[in-house]
C-alpha cells in the first residue's frame, strides 16, 4: 500500500540533507554535457559531492552562528548524518580536484572562495546573494566542464553560459519570495525591493530572454531541434512554477519542485534526444 507519510519523510530527508540540491546541480551539469556535446564524469561527480559538502557546510555555519532556520531542529537531531555526508563528500571532491587540470583547479578555488565566505557576510551585501548563487551555479554546472575539456570559448558558449546564469537567477527568485518574512530587516533581496508580484514578473522576463537565446542558437545551427524543444518545455514549466510561487506555499513547493527544474532540464533534453 502506498504510504504518503513515508514518501514525505524520504523527500524531507533528501531536502534537509542537501542531497536533493546536489542532485539538481549534478543534473544541470549533465544537461551541459548534452548541450555542449562533450562529457566528463569526473567533473559531474565533483559537482555533486562538492555541492553536497558546501551546502551542508554553509547551513551548519549559519545555524551554529545563531541564525534561526526552518531546518535547525532537523540538523541538530541528524548532525551525525550531516557530518558524515560532509566528510565523505569532501573526501571524494578532493580526490577529483587533485586530478583536474590547473586551470580547472583555479576556477574551483575561485568558486570555493565565494562559497566559503557566503555564510560569513557575503550573502548580507544588499542584492548580491542571488547573483553569487547564479554565478557559482553557472561556473559549477557548465564552465568547469568547458575548462577541463579544453573547449574554446566562442559566442555560442558565452550564450550557453549567459542562459544558464539567467535560468538559475530566475529559479532563485521564488526562494527569496519564500524567505520574505525571514529576510525582513536582515537581508535586502529583490522581493523585498520590488514586492512579490514584480519579482515574479522579473523572473519570468528573464526566462523569456532564455527562450530568445535558445531560438537564436537554433537558427544559428548551434543547438539541435531536440535541444530547442526540450529547452522550450523546460522554460514553460519554469514560467508556470514561478508564477504560482507564493509565500503561503509550503517548503516542498520550493525546495523540491522549484529545485527539480534543474532535473527536468536533463530529463527533457534526454527524452527529446530519444524521440526527435
Amino acid at each position: 500500500m502506498f504510504d504518503l507519510v513515508q514518501l514525505r519523510q524520504k523527500i524531507s530527508f533528501l531536502i534537509n540533507s542537501n542531497i536533493w540540491v546536489a542532485f539538481c546541480v549534478f543534473s544541470l551539469t549533465l544537461s551541459s554535457e548534452i548541450l555542449l556535446r562533450t562529457s566528463n564524469f569526473s567533473v559531474s561527480q565533483f559537482i555533486f559531492f562538492s555541492t553536497l559538502f558546501i551546502y551542508n557546510f554553509q547551513r551548519s555555519v549559519r545555524i551554529f552562528k545563531g541564525f534561526n532556520h526552518a531546518r535547525k531542529d532537523w540538523l541538530y537531531k541528524n548532525r551525525s548524518v550531516v557530518y558524515f555526508l560532509m566528510f565523505f563528500s569532501l573526501l571524494i571532491s578532493s580526490y577529483h580536484f587533485s586530478n583536474f587540470k590547473l586551470n580547472t583547479q583555479i576556477a574551483v578555488l575561485f568558486t570555493a572562495f565565494l562559497s566559503f565566505f557566503y555564510p560569513f557576510g557575503l550573502r548580507n551585501i544588499p542584492y548580491v546573494k542571488i547573483f553569487v548563487i547564479s554565478f557559482v551555479w553557472a561556473i559549477g554546472s557548465m564552465l568547469l566542464l568547458l575548462i577541463e575539456n579544453e573547449i574554446t570559448i566562442t559566442q555560442n558558449i558565452i550564450l550557453h553560459l549567459a542562459s544558464r546564469f539567467l535560468f538559475v537567477f530566475a529559479i532563485t527568485v521564488p526562494f527569496d519570495i519564500r524567505d520574505l518574512e525571514h529576510d525582513l530587516g536582515k537581508l535586502k533581496t529583490i522581493p523585498l525591493l520590488l514586492g512579490t508580484k514584480k519579482s515574479k514578473c522579473l523572473a519570468n522576463f528573464v526566462i523569456l530572454i532564455c527562450v530568445c537565446i535558445a531560438g537564436f542558437q537554433y537558427f544559428q545551427n548551434n543547438i539541435t531541434v531536440s535541444n530547442l524543444l526540450a529547452l522550450i518545455l523546460l522554460y514553460i514549466l519554469t514560467l508556470a512554477l514561478i508564477t504560482k510561487s507564493d509565500i503561503k506555499n509550503n517548503d516542498i513547493y520550493f525546495s523540491f519542485w522549484i529545485e527539480s527544474l534543474s532535473i527536468f532540464s536533463y530529463l527533457f533534453l534526454t527524452i527529446m534526444l530519444l524521440i526527435v
